[in-house]
C-alpha cells in the first residue's frame, strides 16, 4: 500500500535567532538590508581590495586568488541566504587569514600595498560582528580568535597608527556584536514573560469560568432537587396544586440557570469583561438567594446587617458565591435548618454559614466547591475557614470592602 509521504518542512535554521523565531511560529524572511546589503558591502570591499592591488602594479597572484576565494561565501549567501553559520565563518576567514599571515613571509601573497591590505580586513570585522550578534557562542568565540589572528597579530609588526586604528575597529565590532546579542536576549526574555502572562491570564479565565459554571449548576441543582422532592411528596399527598407550584419553581430555577450559562458563554466570546462582570450578583441579591432555598422547603435563618457600603464588586461576588455554595452543600448533605450571619461594618465583611452535619456527610470534602470558595475569597483579599465543629458544618469568611483590596 502506498503511503503518502509528508510534505518537506522548512529548512533547518542556521542561527539561534532563527531557531527562536521558528519555535514561535514566525517564518518571515531576513530583512533585505541583512540579506542583500551585508554581502554586497563585503563583496564591494573585496573587489576594491583587488582593484587597488592591481593598480599598485605588483600584486601577488596567490593573494588575488585568495581574495576571490574569500568572496565565494558571500556570493553563496546572496543565493541561499545561509547566514553567519560555522561553515560560512570558516570559509570566509580561512583565505583571508592565510593572506594576512602569509604576506609577511612570501611575496606571492602580497597585495602590493597597504591600502588593498586594509580593505581586505573589512569583511573580517563584519564576520566577527555578525557571528557574535546572531551566532552561537562557540561560533562567536572561534570567529573572534580567528579574525584577530588573521590581521591583529600581523599588524603588531606593521605601522603603529594603522595597527591602533584596526584594533580600535576590531574592539568596536566585538562590542557592537555583544550589544546586539544582549538586546536580543533581553527581547527574548520579555517575549517569554509576555507568553507566561498570556498563559496565566488564560488559566485564570478558565478557572473563573469553571467556578461560575460550578456555582450556577450546584445552586440550581440543589434548589431544583428540593422542589422536585416537594412535588413528589405533594403527589403522594394527592395535592396537585402544591406539586404544580413546586415544579413551576424548579422550572424557573432551570431557566435562570440557563440564563447564567448564556452569560458565561458571552463572557468567553467577548473582550468586554467589565460589561459582563457588571451583571454579577452581590450583596443586594443575598436575600433573594436565601428566599429561593426557603421556597424550596429548606429552612434558612438569616441575620443580615449592612452598616457600610462595599466598594469592591469582587468581594460582593465572593460573599454571594460562598453563601451559594454553602447553602447548596447544606441542602445536599445537611440535616436541619441552616443559619446565615452576614455583617458589613468596620471596613470588612464577615460571613458565617452553619448547618447540622447529616448522616451522608462522612467527613470534610475537598471537592471543587471548597476549592472554588477559597480561591474566590483569596482573590478578593480575604480569608476563609471551613470544617465541622460540635456537630455542625461551619463556613466562616472575612473580606475587606475596599475595591483596592
Amino acid at each position: 500500500m502506498d503511503v503518502m509521504s509528508p510534505p518537506p518542512g522548512p529548512p533547518a535554521p542556521d542561527c539561534s535567532w532563527e531557531q527562536d523565531l521558528q519555535r514561535a511560529g514566525v517564518t518571515e524572511e531576513r530583512p533585505a538590508g541583512l540579506r542583500y546589503g551585508t554581502p554586497f558591502l563585503s563583496l564591494a570591499m573585496l573587489a576594491a581590495a583587488a582593484v587597488t592591488a592591481v593598480l599598485s602594479g605588483d600584486p601577488g597572484v596567490a593573494g588575488l586568488a585568495l581574495l576571490a576565494v574569500a568572496a565565494v561565501p558571500w556570493l553563496v549567501w546572496l543565493r541561499a541566504d545561509n547566514g553567519p553559520t560555522w561553515t560560512f565563518a570558516a570559509a570566509t576567514l580561512t583565505p583571508l587569514a592565510v593572506l594576512g599571515i602569509g604576506q609577511e613571509f612570501t611575496g606571492a601573497l602580497s597585495l602590493g600595498g597597504e591600502v588593498a591590505y586594509r580593505l581586505a580586513t573589512f569583511p573580517v570585522l563584519l564576520v566577527v560582528l555578525l557571528t557574535i550578534a546572531s551566532g552561537s557562542t562557540r561560533i562567536a568565540v572561534g570567529t573572534t580568535i580567528a579574525g584577530y589572528a588573521a590581521f591583529g597579530v600581523p599588524l603588531f609588526w606593521g605601522d603603529a597608527t594603522i595597527g591602533v586604528t584596526w584594533h580600535m575597529g576590531f574592539a568596536f565590532c566585538v562590542a557592537a556584536g555583544y550589544a546586539v546579542k544582549l538586546t536580543y536576549i533581553a527581547t527574548a526574555k520579555i517575549a517569554e514573560a509576555r507568553q507566561a502572562l498570556a498563559a496565566q491570564a488564560a488559566a485564570e479565565q478558565r478557572r473563573r469560568v469553571a467556578q461560575d459554571v460550578h456555582d450556577v449548576v450546584a445552586h440550581t441543582l440543589a434548589v431544583t432537587m428540593l422542589h422536585i422532592t416537594a412535588a413528589r411528596m405533594a403527589v403522594r399527598r394527592s395535592s396537585p396544586a402544591e406539586a404544580e407550584e413546586a415544579l413551576e419553581e424548579a422550572e424557573r430555577h432551570g431557566r435562570s440557570s440557563l440564563a447564567d450559562i448564556r452569560r458565561i458563554v458571552r463572557f468567553l466570546r467577548s473582550d468586554e469583561v467589565t460589561a459582563v462582570d457588571a451583571a454579577q450578583p452581590g450583596l443586594d441579591d443575598i436575600e433573594a438567594l436565601v428566599d429561593s432555598y426557603r421556597a424550596a422547603g429548606h429552612p434558612v435563618r438569616l441575620s443580615l446587617a449592612i452598616d457600610e457600603r462595599c466598594s469592591s464588586p469582587a468581594a460582593e461576588l465572593a460573599v454571594y458565591r460562598v453563601l451559594q455554595e454553602a447553602l447548596a452543600n447544606a441542602a445536599r448533605h445537611g440535616s436541619g435548618p441552616a443559619t446565615v450571619t452576614l455583617r458589613v461594618a468596620d471596613g470588612g465583611m464577615s460571613l458565617q454559614v452553619g448547618n447540622p452535619v447529616g448522616q451522608r456527610a462522612a467527613g470534610p470534602s475537598q471537592g471543587s466547591g471548597l476549592i472554588g470558595m477559597r480561591e474566590r475569597v483569596a482573590a478578593a483579599g480575604g480569608v476563609i475557614e471551613t470544617g465541622a465543629r460540635d456537630g455542625r458544618w461551619l463556613v466562616q469568611a472575612s473580606l475587606p470592602i475596599e475595591a483596592a483590596a
